[in-house]
């Protein structure tokens, strides 16, 4: 979905023509009952500035329910490019606004909303560094993110971390935007969560390196109650990983992402074949060693060829957890089947 066809979700909300005069025509109703009821005329253009302020305040009232329809922010809205009205309708709803500031002497960290499913979290920040200073890099990212929860088993809680800068329309000002993915082996949705990050840095484009730009600690509790978009599909398939056997045990679909999980008694030789594959595509992007394609109804696929998610190996169980996200959002309700390795696999709803 285009951010013209974005555009439009917003704009369809507002009133039309038609209902721009059905409400003059009922505030004048209205005003007619009630002068009525007080016995007492007024000339119409006396009425007339009153009439248009409701009018204005009627469309504003629109405009607001619009958004808390919606649900997700303009920005991330345009950061997730839905395929079509009923997945934006899906996303908001899951959707959850945070807006809390963390601000210190280096920055303010505006954390505004978040969104996801079983493996995968998203959050919508804003960052506003002191007046006179200019943050236009072209990526940018924090060094040091931390996110930890006060459960049984927290310390189990594996997360990896990305970031992506978004167009916030005055690239030469003090502002980013930003969308920071987390990536969990666990769920995250409904957490009460510790949450740091410390030292923006901006990307050297001469060395292809991070650099801090501005040095700094934010932290806060966070609560993530957003609801969880995937379903859990239970595969249960033998397949074949480089030679080696294993067993497909599940794989849980969302919008935003899919998360796969496989159990082999040779993880361990898995993990060394693949430690001595291409680890690049020769333009910096890591190759996806475990890559899985959707295949729709319409006949189109795509597959990640690309490294877009995680993968946690755990030698000790024999447990792989590998999570994928795709260029475009996931048409989750539209997939006949996956192929991972040797199999293919029918998605039923």
């Amino acid at each position: 979905m285009s951010d013209k066809h974005i555009n439009r979700l917003f704009e369809a909300f507002a009133p039309n023509t038609e209902q721009k005069e059905k409400m003059l025509q009922n505030i004048l109703v209205q005003s007619q009952n009630e002068n009525k009821r007080r016995r007492e005329l007024a000339p119409v253009k006396r009425w007339r500035p009153a009439i248009l302020c409701a009018i204005l305040i009627g469309c504003l009232t629109s405009t607001a329910l619009a958004a808390a329809y919606m649900g997700l922010d303009e920005a991330f809205l345009k950061f997730l490019k839905p395929v079509n009205q009923e997945q934006a309708q899906y996303l908001s709803n899951g959707a959850y606004v945070i807006n809390k500031q963390v601000e210190n002497e280096n920055g303010t960290l505006t954390i505004k909303q978040a969104i996801g499913d079983s493996n995968t979290t998203y959050i919508l920040m804003d960052f506003t560094a002191p007046k006179g200073t200019v943050l236009n890099a072209a990526r940018y990212r924090f060094e040091l993110p931390h996110l930890t929860y006060d459960e049984a088993g927290r310390d189990k809680l594996w997360s990896s971390y990305g970031y992506q800068v978004l167009d916030d329309g005055n690239p030469n000002d003090n502002k980013i935007s930003l969308v920071m993915s987390i990536g969990t082996d666990n769920s995250i949705a409904g957490k009460t969560v510790d949450f740091s990050v410390e030292n923006l840095q901006a990307i050297n484009p001469l060395t292809n390196n991070f650099e801090t730009v501005i040095p700094g600690y934010w932290g806060t509790t966070l609560k993530l109650d957003f609801k969880d978009t995937s379903r859990l599909y239970q595969m249960d398939q033998d397949i074949t990983l480089y030679g080696y056997k294993a067993v497909f045990k599940t794989i849980s679909i969302s919008p935003i992402s899919m998360t796969l999980k496989v159990d082999s008694n040779y993880l361990e030789e898995i993990n060394n074949f693949t430690l001595g594959l291409r680890q690049e595509d020769g333009e910096g992007a890591y190759l996806d060693h475990f890559p899985i394609t959707i295949n729709y109804k319409d006949g189109t696929s795509e597959t990640t060829n690309l490294l877009t998610g995680s993968t946690i190996k755990d030698l000790m169980t024999g447990q792989m957890i590998t999570t994928k996200s795709f260029k475009n959002l996931i048409n989750d309700k539209e997939i006949a089947s996956v192929v991972f390795f040797d199999k293919e696999i029918p998605i039923k709803d």
